[in-house]
């Protein structure tokens, strides 16, 4: 599956919606830009570092600058999964390859869209990931640049050489370019989730197009269309549909602990000294009451959708249970009332 990379370029000074954009993505892309390689400056490192420390998710670091060692020993102190470089106007790439590489980190080279492909094969063998931009490196919300020669290029040429490193787009990714560069290994996505009010709603867009765009009742469907003319097996689309599920439900999971989090943080009575409490999903939306303490709502958002049925994702039969043995290690699960149907009816 495809993995989704947050960029948080549009949203970096609201440090709520950048750890909002965390909980829905696979990883977190910082851009980092110092105003020469490109036009426009990003808030400088220092300045960010609060907000990348916080962050949980991995960290893929993207570098548009001309001064790379500079930038290399700032955010290498954040412990990223890949510093990523501009191979235009790196004067020793090879260098800044092993330069990476002696910090522990995993390394990227990025080209932008006038650059050939076969300019950076003499340096595949010895990189992590390559970034292909789709967008002139520089600023947010540009319009897709078709790159899927390139990326067909370097896909051929890993093949050819058994090389292993990961393919990520960056640039004007939406519902509808995403089926472009589906195989990619991971896709940098920024204006399209952060210029919504429902950052969930839109990952599950991108999902439900790089899983060959069917929803749960189209799946059925075509299940049942398929297996009446016996040209493909039920079980290989079923498989389909269970790994589809899988993926929603961890981002439901995760969201409806979060809030179960946030409310026992402001209401601590909530937590259990020993045993459990439950909290439902209808008192975390709405506000309730739960042994005489009133709680406000709020906490799972308006429009949490249940992303396979796209109807509002409030249910009294769904419980986030709190449990501890010693009254400081406390353990949250998301309990259903069938749990063979799990998150979805």
């Amino acid at each position: 599956m495809v993995k989704i990379a947050g960029s948080f370029l549009k949203i970096q000074d609201d440090n709520k919606r950048i750890k909002e954009l965390e909980k829905v993505t696979d990883l977190i892309h910082y851009d980092v830009m110092d105003g020469k390689f490109t036009e426009k400056a990003t808030r400088s490192v220092l300045e960010m570092k609060d907000v990348v420390t916080s962050i949980k998710k991995p960290v893929d670091i993207h570098l548009m600058v001309k001064d790379i060692k500079k930038y290399i020993d700032e955010v290498a102190l954040f412990k990223p999964l890949y510093i990523t470089f501009h191979f235009e106007g790196c004067n020793d790439v090879i260098y800044y390859i092993n330069y990476i590489h002696s910090k522990g980190i995993n390394v990227g080279i990025a080209i932008n869209p006038g650059t050939k492909v076969e300019d950076i094969y003499p340096y595949l063998d010895k990189v992590d990931l390559v970034l292909i931009m789709s967008v002139q490196a520089g600023a947010g919300g540009q319009k897709f640049i078709d790159i899927t020669d390139k990326l067909d290029k370097l896909i051929k040429y890993r093949q050819d050489n058994g090389l292993n490193y990961l393919l990520e787009v960056d640039g004007g990714i939406n519902d509808s370019t995403v089926n472009l560069v589906k195989n990619a290994d991971i896709v940098v996505v920024g204006s399209f989730i952060t210029s919504s009010e429902n950052y969930q709603s839109m990952v599950y867009k991108l999902k439900k197009v790089l899983r060959n765009g069917f929803t749960l009742a189209e799946l059925l469907g075509v299940i049942v269309i398929l297996s009446i003319l016996g040209l493909i097996a039920a079980t290989a689309i079923d498989s389909n549909l269970r790994e589809g599920r899988y993926d929603t439900c961890v981002t439901q999971r995760t969201n409806l602990i979060e809030s179960a989090k946030t409310a026992t943080i402001d209401y601590p009575e909530l937590l259990p000294s020993s045993g459990e409490r439950r909290i439902s999903v209808q008192v975390l939306h709405d506000g309730g009451n739960i042994d005489g303490i009133e709680i406000k709502g709020g906490y799972v958002e308006d429009n949490f959708t249940n992303p396979m049925t796209e109807k509002l994702y409030i249910d009294s039969n769904v419980d986030v249970v709190i449990s501890t043995n010693n009254g400081t290690n406390f353990k949250y699960e998301v309990e259903f009332a069938n749990p063979d149907e799990d998150c979805h009816k």
